[in-house]
């Protein structure tokens, strides 16, 4: 199936009876996402954010007197101001976005901080939501070199070791400064903090202070800006909150299924508007029964329906096909002409007895062919040449492998078979030459492989079911049909798409649908009154429902097509 009958079947969904279900379930999807993103597949969560990340600075040509004259007397602050004019600060901000609590064993990976080849002179908690939690989260701090972990694994990387290595570092900076002698073995070179236990409850959060120091190879220049994350939470997300978009998916989607559940209220909203009662409905005691049209019947079916329902009335239905319908209407008894109707693709060509037909709505029919054809458009001179026996494999028509021609059609006793004999074929259809539609087994000396079904249900079934097959159908059954799964594929005519709007380009393959009486309905009389019922707002919604376009307009006029 190609893009356009991908869209075209969509749409075809969306306008179906099935389009409230599609709509609320897809909201539902869309709604639904984002939960259980959050609540089941990613319920741990923490964002950090860098707030600060800055040198401290004092820079030593800032040391004079106002004037550039005179630099103040005191050496010491020379050498503090060069210490501070290369060192750091980083503070970033750690939050538990998530909805549960984290613990220490939901990490994959603990959450490190490392900073380039900045080296880490000092660190603090600032600022926990949880104040009690302040110690914990010291205990948890472990420090690293980019290189492997400085020292041995237990005392040397924690806090308190970092503290005592911080006076040394001073002493040896400001005392080997001052006097020019080599300094002594350097303390470890820690790189990175870890948080090695942490623990946050829902909505917790704390900052992280860091004091860094360039390393003594680069002493001029801008400092280094170097913040890397690691750390992995499985089941959970670790994120930066400066790179976070402010539309994300959950958003998007979250977003579609408020406009879907829109769609969905306005849907049920107007098709409880359609339900209710008319209050120009006029309602009668009686028995009416209405026959014919196999195509049409069921969306008559529906209104007979809700018009016994509110009146009280007992309104059926037959499938008979529209000939033997009209037939039937025709050799009635002229007692009993208020009792039945007939519905007629198209004029009904029964003489003899008054006749008298009533428009009801413009039905479209359609081409079928089977999936395993391959094509989805032909020109009526093809259509001819196949019920002609002129074209007996596909592969006389496209490329493409063998593929026997079958073909599906109806009995002589239907309206839609009249019509494409008149509108496609301009001719009779052809014998009976199968029973199977896979062989002749009825006429192995016939041109074509022709079986017939008895109904529109039954056709496209049958297409359905056998590979190679065509046939026809009104268009509503089509696309129903194919909606609910059947392999069959509609068919342009002559590069028209079987629509009412493409009847004035051209299109052919279409009729009137007309309800016969015999003789006028009576004023007062169950007929009567059902008749002006097919032309109420409430049915002329029904058939639009059902795929139909309704001979009678809002307005009351009729529509144009329904006037020859």
């Amino acid at each position: 199936m190609g893009p356009g009958q991908t869209l075209q079947a969509l749409a075809e969904l969306l306008g179906s009876g099935q389009g409230s279900v599609v709509l609320g379930v897809a909201a539902l999807l869309a709604i639904a996402s984002p939960i259980v993103d959050r609540y089941v597949i990613r319920r741990k969560r923490v964002h950090y954010r860098v707030q600060y990340n800055s040198k401290i600075g004092l820079s030593p040509v800032d040391l004079h007197d106002g004037n550039g004259a005179a630099r103040h007397a005191d050496p010491r602050l020379l050498h503090i101001a060069e210490l501070l004019d290369r060192m750091s600060i980083v503070v970033i901000r750690v939050r538990n976005t998530g909805s549960f609590d984290i613990e220490p064993k939901d990490f994959g990976r603990p959450l490190e901080f490392t900073f380039g080849r900045r080296v880490i002179w000092d660190a603090r908690i600032s600022e926990p939501s949880v104040e009690e939690h302040r110690g914990e989260l010291t205990d948890a701090l472990e420090f690293f070199s980019v290189d492997g972990d400085a020292g041995d694994p237990g005392e040397t990387g924690k806090l308190t070791k970092v503290r005592t290595s911080l006076g040394q570092r001073l002493s040896a900076w400001l005392g080997n400064s001052a006097s020019g002698e080599p300094p002594p073995a350097p303390p470890p070179q820690w790189h990175g903090v870890r948080l090695s236990r942490l623990s946050l409850e829902r909505k917790e959060k704390f900052k992280l202070v860091v004091v860094l120091r360039e390393p003594d190879g680069n002493r001029h220049g801008e400092i280094t800006k170097v913040v890397e994350r690691s750390g992995h939470l499985p089941g959970g997300r670790i994120k930066d909150d400066r790179k976070l978009r402010r539309i994300t998916w959950p958003v998007v989607t979250a977003t579609f299924g408020v406009l879907l559940t829109g769609a969905l209220l306005a849907t049920v909203l107007t098709s409880a508007s359609r339900q209710v009662t008319d209050p120009t409905l006029q309602c009668a005691d009686g028995t009416l029964r209405i026959v014919g049209s196999s195509a049409f019947t069921p969306a008559v079916s529906d209104i007979a329906g809700e018009y016994s329902r509110v009146c009280g009335a007992d309104v059926t239905t037959e499938a008979t096909g529209s000939i033997d319908g009209v037939r039937l209407l025709a050799n009635l008894d002229q007692a009993e002409r208020g009792t039945l109707a007939a519905l007629s693709d198209g004029r009904a060509g029964e003489p003899g007895r008054q006749l008298v037909a009533q428009a009801v709505a413009v039905i479209v029919y359609t081409v079928v062919v089977n999936d395993s054809v391959g094509v989805d458009r032909l020109t009526l001179e093809q259509v001819r040449g196949i019920h002609s026996g002129r074209y007996r494999d596909w592969n006389q028509i496209r490329r493409g492998p063998s593929l026997p021609i079958r073909i599906v059609g109806r009995g002589q006793e239907s309206g839609s078979r009249r019509t494409f004999e008149r509108t496609v074929l301009d001719g009779p259809e052809g014998g009976l030459s199968s029973d199977s539609c896979e062989r002749r087994d009825r006429g192995a000396s016939a041109p074509v492989i022709r079986c017939e079904r008895g109904s529109e249900a039954d056709v496209l079934a049958e297409v359905a079911d056998t590979e190679g097959a065509i046939g026809y159908a009104d268009l509503p059954s089509a696309r129903a049909a194919r909606t609910g799964g059947l392999p069959i594929t509609v068919v342009e005519l002559d590069e028209n798409y079987p629509d009412v709007s493409d009847i004035p380009n051209g299109y052919p393959f279409w009729t009137i649908e007309y309800l016969y009486t015999l003789g006028v309905p009576e004023n007062g009389s169950l007929l009567r009154y059902f008749i002006d019922y097919l032309r109420s707002g409430t049915a002329r919604a029904a058939l639009q429902d059902a795929g139909y376009v309704p001979c009678v307009r809002r307005d009351g006029r009729v529509h144009h097509l329904c006037r020859g």
